[in-house]
């Protein structure tokens, strides 16, 4: 009789676990499922925040940014400002400008199809080259890149000074190239090439 218990004991102990372990099993199936779903769903979200009109859509924010910025600016400005003043301007975008990492700048706008290359081209279209000289141009269109590229911000205290510049507004551009020449900076690369159509477009009209 005592090991008739002892055995009806014995399988229901071995029942329970069988049955715990499928149950632990099912759960952990069930998490890996979820997080699978999960992973899942978070690639999509990826892929679509990269399309082609996604793209399209952030450098036409960039490009309303920099209008509204150099608006502003260029309702701070003083119409018709001193010396004094022109070159504290100038001297803050070319302090601005050594503290950038060109090379991260040119790694980000290397490839045309870029997020970084598309806001460039955006922005470029907001510009009337035909009043910006050349050395001034290579000021603006490296400023351009760096804003791109997130290496500079149009937005904050410098903001419309460096929306200001871009537009060579009261030829900004060209003073900030002055001043990097007489302080014996390095110049920035130039990134005419990347906005070579918004150039050559302006330029003829």
């Amino acid at each position: 009789m005592g090991d008739d218990r002892n055995h009806l004991h014995s399988v229901g102990a071995r029942s329970l676990t069988r049955t715990l372990g499928l149950s632990i099993f099912r759960q952990r199936a069930s998490v890996a499922n979820m997080t699978a779903r999960g992973f899942g769903r978070t690639a999509a979200r990826v892929a679509r925040s990269i399309t082609p009109s996604a793209v399209t859509t952030r450098a036409a924010d960039f490009a309303r940014n920099l209008k509204a910025e150099y608006e502003a600016g260029k309702a701070d400005a003083a119409a018709e400002p001193d010396e004094a003043t022109e070159q504290a301007e100038a001297e803050s975008v070319a302090e601005a400008m050594r503290g950038i990492d060109w090379a991260k700048v040119r790694a980000a706008t290397g490839a045309r199809s870029a997020h970084a290359t598309q806001a460039m081209k955006s922005m470029a279209d907001e510009v009337d080259w035909a009043r910006v000289q050349p050395v001034a141009a290579k000021v603006s269109s490296a400023l351009i890149a760096a804003v791109a590229s997130g290496q500079l911000s149009v937005g904050g205290r410098m903001g419309g000074t460096v929306a200001r510049a871009i537009m060579n507004d009261q030829n900004l551009a060209q003073r900030v190239s002055t001043t990097l020449a007489r302080q014996q900076a390095p110049m920035p690369p130039d990134f005419r090439p990347l906005i070579a159509g918004a150039i050559e477009a302006t330029s003829i009209e």
